[in-house]
């Protein structure tokens, strides 16, 4: 054969092996990502979880909040502990060492542990190509001292933990395509429990049915291991899917039990007990014709010149709903103990913080279940 001819079957063979190989590097990247993107947060979730967050897109949501005309007033309006810590020092290092938090970042899941304290939380990541290098760094950086992390094993899996402070630590578990943390080891380890048993929240089959409904493209949801209104000690799980705009925050979503008719039921039952409340400020009821009644007393105010925001929330509440109640929350950060029974643990909680809203609330037993809304209406 002529040298010619072996050079240029050479030539031929080295582009083709090129070809090839940057064919199945990309192809490994893809399923890589495929994979990443696949895996599935609430199947790492422990089933004793009293609340989770969740989100597919977190700085979308953030990036949005900073614009709106109340948030200098709600900046400490957050999920306080780890899920602050994280999401705030994730982007600032993001930010100055790298190109932003990736697509897989974005997504995250946050699980609420009793006793409920900043501390009792746990944020799990899903992870692209480079972020679990992003994470190891700047968590080096902010290690206490010059300590390394500690690694220990529980049930065949390694967790790390990190020296934040003289007495401050953080766990984290990874592996392919997900990153678990938490201040409290104790809650890495029920994570890997409900991973190896197979009893995190995923598995759970109320919880599998509120998942399987679909959200927006960009979504922040809670879920509570409560009923939205405490008053009808509802078993099971309720959700608020946030939605901002300029002057209003709107919590929507339903509520899910283990036997929908047989809650629905109970739920009627309880309505029945709410006395109906009307004074400044505050309008409690249950009783259809009530609602319609100060529904219409509250337009002739405004039609009239009596003109509030007050009012115009009260107007403006849906018809034919089976609980209604307009509250300002001026009132609640006052009396706290006195709305107990309607507002959910975490309103309440932040009700100094939202001070400067008027609180409109709607309950509708329409439907396969109970729904709800929640819309903050700014005073200023």
């Amino acid at each position: 054969m002529r040298l010619k001819t072996v050079v240029k079957l050479g030539t031929i063979l080295s582009v083709l092996l090129f070809v090839l190989a940057v064919g199945y590097y990309a192809f490994m990247r893809l399923d890589m990502m495929d994979r990443n993107r696949n895996v599935d947060l609430f199947s790492l979730v422990p089933s004793s979880s009293v609340g989770v967050l969740e989100s597919n897109n977190v700085n979308a949501f953030f990036n949005e909040y900073a614009s709106l005309n109340y948030s200098s007033e709600l900046q400490n309006m957050q999920f306080p502990g780890l899920f602050n810590f994280l999401i705030h020092e994730l982007n600032m290092y993001a930010g100055d060492n790298a190109h932003g938090l990736s697509n897989q970042m974005n997504q995250l899941v946050v699980s609420f542990h009793q006793p409920v304290t900043p501390h009792n939380q746990v944020v799990y990541f899903r992870l692209g190509m480079a972020d679990e290098q992003l994470l190891s760094d700047m968590l080096q950086e902010y290690m206490y001292g010059n300590f390394l992390p500690k690694e220990e094993t529980y049930r065949g899996k390694k967790i790390q933990i990190y020296p934040l402070s003289h007495d401050e630590f953080l766990a984290t578990y990874t592996e392919e395509g997900f990153v678990v943390l938490s201040y409290q080891k104790r809650l890495v380890e029920e994570v890997i429990d409900a991973q190896l048993d197979e009893t995190a929240l995923g598995h759970d089959s109320v919880f599998s049915r509120v998942l399987k409904k679909k959200k927006s493209k960009d979504f922040l949801t809670l879920y509570g291991r409560s009923s939205s209104i405490p008053v009808l000690e509802s078993e099971g799980w309720s959700e608020y899917d946030f939605h901002l705009n300029s002057d209003v925050v709107y919590l929507t979503g339903d509520m899910y039990t283990s036997d929908e008719t047989a809650e629905k039921e109970n739920i009627s039952q309880c309505l029945k007990d709410i006395p109906v409340v009307k004074e400044e400020g505050l309008f409690v009821s249950a009783e259809k014709d009530s609602t319609a009644y100060y529904m219409a007393e509250a337009f002739d105010a405004n039609d009239t010149g009596n003109r509030t925001l007050f009012n115009e929330c009260v107007a403006n509440l849906a018809n034919e709903v089976d609980f209604s109640l307009v509250a300002d929350m001026q009132k609640v950060e006052e009396n706290p103990l006195r709305f107990q029974s309607y507002l959910p643990s975490f309103m309440i909680e932040n009700a100094s913080l939202l001070r400067s809203f008027i609180l409109s609330a709607q309950l509708s037993l329409n439907g396969e279940r109970a729904s709800h809304i929640w819309v903050f209406t700014y005073k200023n």
